[in-house]
């Protein structure tokens, strides 16, 4: 090879090394990032399924479960049945119930985007966690615990105040909902808290969304 060639070889390889260094979050960053539920936005989707477990399965391991699954002869002809019939016969959507959400795991494991539910992560109970190239970008779930404790329990965590606000509307059976929020605008994490109310105005628990601004803006759709 030349010395033009080794050159030019040379520095495609150090810029494919650039590249994904700038695509994944620094790991002395992620130390800094505190824990919600055992987690970190900004962790990698093997890190994160290496502790997510199926609530419903005796503590088993998302991605184990998925695996097995997966792979189960009676799942694989469920869904052959499907695309040959469709879903006219409802034993297939019992059948098949898990294989859109074990088919977002994959993904998430494989790099890609996508949101997968948190029934796939009973740390977390109830809500979403979105993946943006493999990392937790974000993260939604309900707390059950009222919203002051929960507001300072964050505002402990972050080791800052957030901004507070009374946001006034109207609920789904024309009831005047007055719903307390509160937020916080760091660097490396947006995280909003909001209380949550039945249709009879009483408390029903605490909403918790925290995201990496940083990852978020890599999402092919952002406005940001």
């Amino acid at each position: 090879m030349t010395l033009r060639g080794f050159l030019i070889v040379s520095a495609a390889v150090l810029g494919s090394v650039t590249f994904l260094q700038a695509q994944q979050p620094n790991s002395e960053y992620q130390k800094t990032q505190p824990t919600f539920k055992e987690h970190r936005v900004g962790e990698s989707a093997q890190e994160f399924f290496s502790i997510a477990k199926m609530a419903e399965k005796g503590g088993t391991l998302s991605k184990d479960y998925c695996r097995l699954y997966l792979e189960d002869p009676k799942v694989i002809k469920a869904i052959e049945k499907t695309k040959r019939k469709g879903w006219a016969d409802q034993s297939l959507l019992v059948a098949t119930m898990d294989v859109e959400g074990c088919n977002k795991i994959r993904a998430a494991l494989a790099g890609q985007d996508t949101e997968v539910e948190l029934r796939y992560a009973s740390e977390f109970g109830a809500g979403t966690a979105q993946f943006v190239a493999g990392h937790l970008g974000s993260v939604s779930f309900v707390v059950n615990a009222p919203f002051d404790d929960v507001v300072e329990d964050m505002r402990a965590k972050l080791n800052s105040a957030p901004q507070q606000s009374v946001e006034t509307f109207q609920n789904e059976v024309g009831a005047i909902v007055k719903q307390r929020r509160a937020a916080w605008k760091l660097p490396n994490n947006i995280v909003k808290v909001v209380e949550l109310q039945s249709l009879e105005g009483n408390s029903i628990g605490t909403g918790v969304s925290v995201s990496d601004p940083a990852l978020m803006k890599q999402r092919p759709n952002s406005l940001n």
